[in-house]
């Protein structure tokens, strides 16, 4: 191939103009959008060549008399060599019959001599031989064409990165469709590599040309990366690539070919899949649970090292061999362990997650409970291996032996308050109870006497008195109430109560208090509301939420309603005070719980937890509801027979 020609098959219009015509000269028409030879055009080339050899003949045949044949031999080589036998066979006929008539004596006649016979036979069949040469170098060169474009058609379709490179500056001579468009349709052709991929600078690629080019030794690049694509926004790829020398005729390199593939999604497969193992290497590696893996022949395949440390055996020492021979063979007692009652070795042929605690042994011979999960592992349908989680709950036993003797302690701890809050109550309940007696009987005797200043301060320290030793006796009761629910002796005695009458009394009973605190009590009752119910606990829960309405609201009135709700009965009371603050709403009902400052407002926070205990147990409901600011309200409602008789009051 002639230097220069990969630029004719590397340009396509360059490339059909070439072949369409057949080399320099061709006889050729277009049909239906493609080249080929026209029988009409060879015959009449052949025609026109034969008159135009006659033309030449008679103007020089002064000069060629011995040779009148001469000019037709190059009129049959044209015909024959642009039409074939067809063209090639009339050009001959033609010739033997125009150098008859015009140069064979007689002229302007067919007649011939002998001798003439002789020579016309001589020029037809050399022209014949001539006709049957070109026919045949017609052929070849047709099929070496035919070559041509079967290989550039390879090259130019091939699914890899094709390009040549011509002289000392590597100029593209060639670059096939992959390449072009691995390369954004950029301008290649006729530039070097330089000017035509200027983002490779800096990335050693023109350094490993001009070395092919210089040593004519090949280079092989693996998974090399560099930068492709449009070059106002390239993009990094991976190749593998073979810079290959190409021989000039000098027996030295005069260009570089270029034959590579892109492998950027196998390597950054690869890499993606390489940090994901190193990441998995690493959970491994650092997980506080032992990992076990068996192939499904039960043998140990993998231990992370929280899994030697657990069961004492390194990897070297377990890989390939039953786990359960190892660490599950025998029981504490020494007997022997089957496989089949092992739960890990289930997983797998029944592909379903076992999970439990057992007692596993160490390489040291020492026994110690594990708390395991085992997990088949099933590909495409088969079960190939089970995955083993292990932890050592030796630690968790003796957390949990500590936590139940703590538990034990706290519960004696609490049934030790439980029974001196009991003691303590009674022993206080004892000096108040005279107490409050020699106080009643004192205010008795000064309302006997004549008012003077002496008699009257006495009689206010006196009602002081009465007001804090109540306030004490209302906290030993609740302390006595706390103790009694808790140990469960604080019983309820039904009887038919009416709810009307018990709020009326009680009510009645609070009238000086809210008198003195500025509160003006509303009684908004139906007569009669009457149940199964405790009088003395109901008193005791009207007592606790009549006590907090006066207490929070003091200065405000107080409203108390008692309705008939079918099976059931409502009481409510709403004070117009302080109200609770939402996030005190929660835990008001428990024990020592207070929705205000201690500092402002006295007590133990006893008073609802007891409230609750008793509608708990007459099978009620107690509620709070408030806006700070704008008071609160408690709604009791109650059955009118409880779901028990005899109910007891356990906190």
């Amino acid at each position: 191939m002639r230097p220069g020609l990969w630029c004719w098959l590397a340009c396509p219009p360059c490339y059909e103009a070439w072949t369409s015509y057949g080399g320099p000269l061709s006889l050729k028409y277009r049909r239906n959008g493609k080249w080929g030879e026209s029988p009409l055009t060879a015959y009449g080339f052949a025609v026109l060549v034969t008159i135009a050899a006659l033309l030449v003949q008679l103007l020089i045949y002064p000069y060629v008399r011995a040779t009148p044949f001469i000019l037709f031999f190059g009129a049959v080589m044209l015909s024959g060599w642009m039409g074939g036998w067809g063209p090639g066979l009339l050009s001959t006929g033609l010739s033997a019959l125009i150098a008859d008539y015009v140069f064979l004596p007689p002229r302007n006649s067919l007649s011939v001599s002998p001798p003439d016979i002789l020579a016309v036979a001589l020029f037809v069949g050399i022209s014949t031989l001539i006709t049957r040469l070109n026919v045949r170098e017609r052929a070849a060169r047709a099929e070496a064409e035919a070559q041509r474009e079967r290989v550039l058609a390879l090259f130019m379709n091939a699914p890899a990165i094709i390009a040549i490179h011509r002289g000392p500056e590597h100029v593209i001579e060639f670059s096939n469709l992959f390449h072009a468009r691995l390369l954004g349709h950029r301008e290649l052709l006729g530039r070097s590599v330089r000017q035509a991929q200027p983002e490779l600078g800096g990335q050693g690629i023109y350094e490993l040309l001009d070395r092919v080019y210089q040593t004519g030794e090949p280079y092989i690049g693996k998974e090399v990366p560099a930068q492709v694509g449009d070059p106002a926004n390239p993009r990094t790829g991976y190749f593998d690539f073979v810079f290959q020398p190409q021989l000039g005729p000098n027996g030295k390199p005069d260009g570089v070919m270029l034959f590579g593939f892109e492998v950027t999604e196998q390597v950054l497969a690869r890499r993606n899949l390489e940090n994901a193992e190193r990441r998995l290497t690493a959970i491994t590696h650092n997980a506080t649970l032992g990992l076990v893996m068996m192939d499904a022949r039960q043998h140990c395949v993998f231990m992370n090292p929280a899994a030697e440390k657990i069961t004492g055996f390194t990897l070297d020492e377990m890989q390939g061999k039953p786990l359960h021979d190892f660490i599950h063979h025998t029981r504490p007692d020494g007997t022997h362990y089957p496989m089949s009652e092992c739960p890990i070795d289930r997983a797998l042929p029944t592909r379903a997650q076992e999970q439990g605690e057992d007692v596993f042994i160490r390489k040291d011979g020492s026994f110690y409970p594990v708390a395991f999960t085992a997990s088949p592992i099933v590909e495409d349908g088969k079960a190939t291996g089970t995955v083993i989680e292990l932890r050592d709950t030796t630690w968790d036993k003796h957390q949990q032996a500590e936590r139940e003797q703590l538990l034990a302690k706290l519960q004696e701890a609490v049934r030790l308050r439980d029974e001196f809050l009991s003691v303590a109550s009674h022993e206080l309940n004892t000096p108040l109870t005279p107490l409050k007696l020699r106080l009643q009987s004192l205010a008795r005797l000064l309302a006997t006497e004549p008012s003077t200043p002496l008699t009257t301060r006495i009689t206010q320290e006196v009602e002081l008195m009465r007001q804090q030793v109540k306030r004490l006796a209302d906290l030993v009761s609740d302390l006595l109430d706390v103790s009694r629910i808790r140990t469960g002796r604080m019983k309820l005695r039904l009887e038919e109560v009416d709810l009307s009458k018990v709020t009326h009394d009680i009510a009645a009973r609070f009238h000086p208090e809210a008198t003195r605190a500025g509160c003006t009590l509303y009684l908004h009752t139906q007569e009669p509301v009457i149940g199964l119910w405790d009088r003395l606990r109901l008193e005791q829960v009207l007592t606790n939420l009549l006590s907090n309405a006066i207490k929070y609201g003091a200065g405000k009135p107080i409203h108390i309603r008692v309705e008939d709700d079918g099976n059931q009965a409502r009481l409510e009371v709403r004070d117009e005070g302080i109200g609770i603050k939402p996030e005190a709403m929660g835990r008001i009902f428990n024990r020592f719980e207070r929705a205000v400052s201690e500092r402002h407002y006295g007590g133990l926070g006893l008073g609802l937890y007891v409230t609750r205990q008793i509608i708990d147990a007459l099978s009620g409901t107690v509620r709070a509801e408030s806006t700070p600011g704008q008071g609160a309200t408690f709604t009791v409602e109650l059955p009118r027979q409880p779901r028990k008789q005899d109910e007891t009051l356990a906190g």
